[in-house]
């Protein structure tokens, strides 16, 4: 019985005595180590010839941090510093590629902290080819000597040797400033002699080569290689009809409308930056906005009977990777031409009318809109019957001020991929520029609200919302565009002039650039989503890889059945089970803007598509033909920022001696302890037996 106590009293002696320790583990890791948690990392992608973006050794870069105000400040700390390897802190308006390629040529540079300086604004930044997507475009639509994107360096598509971060917090900043005042910014040719405040940046990238050589590597599979290397960039396509494509449904079946012509409405849906943070107003928030608004518009306008009578249509797209070679629509042309759009194998399935090319009458893609002034152009590439038509309709309903028709012309866009595979395929790009792009932040992080001059006026329903805006809001510039496309698709489809009185909800405006570009958890996200709350920030607009579920791409998708459904009853329990086809769908949604908490039971024909590019699913594939996308992201496993103070040179070889004396030291003891163990641990005697035994 004793014992069990003795055992009972030990157990919790030790196990009382485990949390001092871990909590004292704890402290002794936080006093080396200080968390940067506002970084973001710069990741490495590779497509079919080669990789591009940045990578850390396996095991972390470490550095010395220098802040560099000017260039000069970088040549003179390479030049002469002593404590090196460094970690340059550069405002990201100084990062260009001269800048770069001194940093790489020098053997004295581990990695980069890039932060943005508020007193040193920054006029154009963008680190986009001057012609993006140079590849998949149409030849000759883009020249050197007056490219799209003049203030455009390339280095997203550089292969840096070494991590490069984005600090976006001030308090961060503060932070490493005042940990090189105090041990760095002072006598450069005597680093070596003392401690330095230093930094860890761990962005290991498992991928490398190129995309066939990753995707070999990952098809590889063993318990001794569980490591998957890389996935394609890609996503979903969202999709939605004005009116529906099928009668029905009638006993869970749908009867498909065929014999249509359709109008195409598109906008992309992503952007990029060096850094997996991304803003994106003018690209591409300006286009989704404007492409949502005019569904709505649209489908307060135009009613079943008219398609009907007119047999004509209209699909509204929103395609995903667009930035990185066209991926979605790649996808899109590739479907529609084998006649999988928009089901696979939709014509057997008899769900869905199948929709090719030839049965699309108009494509209008809606591009930047975002740094107008109070006018916008309609490029097109070639001359076509549907595309002169539809520009005399447009004529109607605006002034020579506010519009102008660019022919022979067409800025980076979606639509080059349908030109590529259809010559003669009709299609219309809407933007702000006529030459060279007004966003001068084109796929960077400055593409933000600040760069559109967003105001968010948190408009009601009740008030004169268009009194309220001013002319050169970026509002009212949207609502006009979105009127005149309006009024020139109605015209099209029922053949007859618009004179009604309905104008473009600028409160949706208002409501959708609040939702891109400053708070997720907006009005349209809670009508929308009734169960989710959202971080207060703008969402990443990223493509992301195959297979990750993308939350932006998911919301923008309810946002547009949200705006093209139709109300079959208040919302309950079974609306999302109400039988239903692949035609469509069911979802509890608001009312609206102003009766949040009344839901409503809408009827929708959003879905989805696959945009990944067929790169992936063509068996052999020539990954060096450039005929499709083939990006894919590398994988990784830590990605963090740590400040801590490395020690001096000195005090590392004495730490080294005394390590090394203690070794040799432990190792004479143990020594002479062994050969003296027959006197030092004289064996007990034995004890006599009992007598009596």
């Amino acid at each position: 019985m004793n014992n069990v106590k003795r055992s009972i009293l030990i157990f919790n002696v030790l196990y009382l005595l485990q949390y001092p320790i871990e909590s004292y583990g704890d402290r002794i890791k936080d006093k080396m180590y200080e968390d940067i948690p506002s970084s973001s990392a710069c990741f490495r992608k590779l497509n079919g010839t080669h990789q591009i973006g940045c990578s850390s050794t396996r095991g972390g870069s470490t550095g010395v941090i220098h802040f560099c105000d000017t260039e000069k400040d970088l040549e003179d700390i390479l030049a002469n510093g002593t404590g090196y390897p460094y970690i340059p802190i550069l405002d990201y308006g100084l990062f260009n590629p001269t800048i770069l390629d001194t940093m790489i040529s020098s053997d004295k540079v581990n990695g980069l902290i890039l932060y943005t300086n508020e007193d040193n604004p920054v006029k154009n930044l963008t680190h986009e080819h001057p012609c993006p997507n140079p590849y998949s475009s149409i030849e000759g639509t883009c020249k050197k000597e007056s490219p799209w994107n003049p203030w455009g360096t390339g280095l997203l598509y550089k292969d840096i040797p070494f991590p490069i971060f984005y600090v976006d917090s001030e308090k961060d900043m503060e932070l490493i400033r005042s940990c090189f005042e105090k041990f760095n910014n002072f006598s450069y040719s005597e680093q070596i002699d003392r401690s330095l405040c230093s930094l860890e940046l761990k962005s290991f990238m498992f991928a490398t080569t190129n995309t066939p050589t990753c995707i070999r590597r990952s098809n590889i599979v063993s318990n001794l290689n569980p490591q998957k290397f890389c996935d394609p960039l890609g996503n979903q396509n969202i999709w939605a009809s004005l009116q529906p494509l099928a009668e029905g449904p009638k006993k869970n079946e749908t009867k498909p409308l065929k014999g249509y012509k359709y109008i195409i409405v598109t906008a992309k849906l992503d952007t990029t930056s060096l850094f997996e943070k991304t803003s994106g107003a003018s690209s591409p928030a300006t286009g989704i906005v404007t492409l949502l608004t005019l569904a709505k518009y649209l489908n307060d306008t135009i009613m079943m009977d008219d398609v009907r009578n007119a047999k004509k249509n209209v699909l509204f797209f929103l395609f995903n990777g667009e930035t990185y070679d066209y991926i979605g629509s790649q996808r899109m042309v590739y479907d529609m031409i084998r006649g999988n759009f928009p089901l696979e194998n939709a014509d057997n399935l008899d769900v869905l009318p199948v929709i090719k090319p030839a049965d699309v009458q108009l494509l209008i893609e809606i591009s930047q809109l975002g740094n107008a002034k109070g006018k916008f152009y309609v490029h097109h590439l070639k001359e076509n019957e549907n595309i002169n038509k539809f520009l005399d309709y447009m004529k109607n309903y605006t002034t020579p001020d506010t519009y102008e028709s660019v022919p022979n012309s067409l800025p980076p866009a979606s639509l080059h991929t349908f030109l590529k595979n259809i010559p003669d395929f009709p299609g219309i790009l809407i933007t702000d520029h006529k030459t060279t792009y007004s966003n001068h932040f084109y796929n960077s992080i400055y593409d933000n609200s600040g760069n559109i001059k967003f105001k968010y006026y948190n408009l009601t329903e009740d008030s004169k919302n268009d009194e309220l805006l001013p002319k050169e809001s970026i509002q009212y510039f949207i609502k006009n565009v979105t009127e005149t496309l309006g009024k020139s698709i109605y015209q099209e489809i029922t053949g007859k002039a618009y004179n009604g009185k309905i104008n473009a909800d600028t409160v949706l405006i208002d409501e959708l650039l609040h939702c891109y570009l400053e708070d997720a958890n907006c009005k349209v996200h809670q009508a929308i989503r009734r169960d989710i709350k959202l971080p207060k920030i703008p969402l990443s607009l990223y493509v992301s890889v195959k297979g990750s579920d993308n939350i932006a791409s998911n919301l923008a998708g309810l946002t547009l059945g949200w705006l093209t459904g139709n109300s079959v009853g208040p919302g309950n329990i079974n609306c999302t089970n109400t039988p239903r086809a692949y035609a469509f769908r069911f979802y509890n949604m608001s009312k609206s803007l102003r009766e949040l908490n009344v839901s409503v039971c809408y009827q929708v024909t959003m879905n989805a598509t696959d945009a990944v590019s067929p790169a992936f699913s063509i068996k052999d594939y020539d990954w060096t033909s450039g005929q499709y996308s083939s990006w894919t992201e590398s994988t990784w496993k830590e990605i963090n920022v740590r400040l801590f103070l490395r020690p001096s040179a000195n005090q590392g070889k004495i730490t080294m001696a005394i390590g090394c004396i203690t070794m040799a030291f432990s190792f004479m003891l143990v020594f002479f302890l062994k050969s003296k163990s027959s006197v030092l641990f004289a064996p007990l005697l034995p004890t006599e037996s009992p007598a009596d035994c």
